[in-house]
């Protein structure tokens, strides 16, 4: 009775812990164009991204647990995680022929290294009749995201958006390969 009872409440947590997941209304794909996408896009006073119409963007402040695994070995989480690249608009992965919802991203630069490797994007959900642009990772406390906010008054971002011939400096080798 005691291991039926254990397995119940083992079951019980399991379910509780997932189902919140299953249930999370992160709101609705937006089909983006490019006139929409670019500009800057803010999360707080030091988190921006900036979109330029020829494809390239830079980044400030991007959530070091979507990046970890490609930043050098001995970088500080603390420290100002920074990006730059190119940016391409197209459906999800799990809907081809959906909504251009996903704003996939190249880095040329990351953290002051070069970075060849790894696919990263956002999400462009509506939620509350707002657009965000959101990365969603694991991070210390389980899975996390960071949304972001078209900025019309905004200044421009956070320097000047590279060109995507821009060269890089430094290598950078993912953790995982090290």
């Amino acid at each position: 009775m005691r291991r039926l009872i254990a397995l119940l409440v083992a079951a019980v947590v399991t379910a509780g812990c997932s189902l919140g997941e299953v249930l999370a209304d992160y709101g609705d794909p937006v089909d983006m164009r490019s006139a929409d996408l670019v500009g800057t896009w803010r999360n707080g006073p030091h988190r921006v991204i900036a979109f330029a119409e020829n494809g390239g963007f830079t980044a400030e402040w991007l959530p070091y647990d979507e990046f970890d695994d490609f930043l050098p070995v001995d970088f500080d989480p603390a420290a100002n995680v920074t990006g730059s690249g190119t940016w391409a608009l197209t459906p999800p992965f799990d809907d081809p022929d959906g909504p251009a919802s996903r704003v996939a991203l190249s880095f040329r630069e990351l953290a002051g290294t070069r970075n060849g490797r790894g696919a990263f994007e956002l999400s462009a959900l509506r939620q509350g009749g707002r657009v965000h642009l959101v990365f969603f990772y694991v991070g210390p406390g389980g899975n996390s995201w960071t949304a972001y906010e078209k900025c019309e008054e905004c200044p421009a971002g956070p320097g000047p958006v590279l060109s995507p011939s821009t060269p890089a400096s430094r290598q950078a080798v993912p953790r995982h390969t090290r």
